[in-house]
């Protein structure tokens, strides 16, 4: 009997790969990702907003060489509908050093089904408050869940 792909699966591809060429600051591969629209937009964690792709690639690019990071989701919600995805995710984003501590996250990444393939439309990522990041650990610990 033969199995079949869930389309919605490829959509985690594309995330999986996002994280992938972040952690090797591979700059040319993260923005083969994105949907090839000047719509496109990413509110990073710092705060600062990037529109349109040349000036998501040079912000990414200027953020993931001063500072790189690896992105470990730690909570994963899934939304997803004909032709979107939409993750809701609680991160850890990691820096080189071993010894630093990881900055919480929470990102949200919107996915477009195009030309047969997923690509991101959006992320909007803003760092936890200490108080919900000191929660979110906690539950982590006690295996409560996430609280987003």
């Amino acid at each position: 009997m033969p199995r079949f792909a869930h389309i919605f699966e490829a959509a985690a591809d594309t995330l999986n790969a996002y994280y992938q060429a972040v952690a090797e600051v591979n700059i040319d591969t993260l923005m083969g990702l994105w949907i090839d629209e000047e719509f496109v937009s990413c509110i990073c964690p710092d705060g600062s907003h990037l529109h349109g792709l040349s000036n998501i690639r040079s912000g990414l690019a200027s953020q993931l060489e001063a500072a790189p990071v690896s992105i470990e989701p730690l909570d994963i919600r899934v939304y997803d509908s004909l032709g979107t995805v939409v993750y809701a995710i609680a991160e850890a984003h990691r820096p080189v050093d071993p010894a630093a501590v990881p900055t919480m996250v929470f990102t949200t990444y919107v996915m477009v089904h195009e030309r047969g393939e997923w690509r991101i439309a959006h992320i909007h990522a803003s760092r936890m408050p200490d108080s919900a990041a000191s929660q979110f650990a906690a539950k982590l610990r006690h295996g409560a869940g996430a609280l987003h």
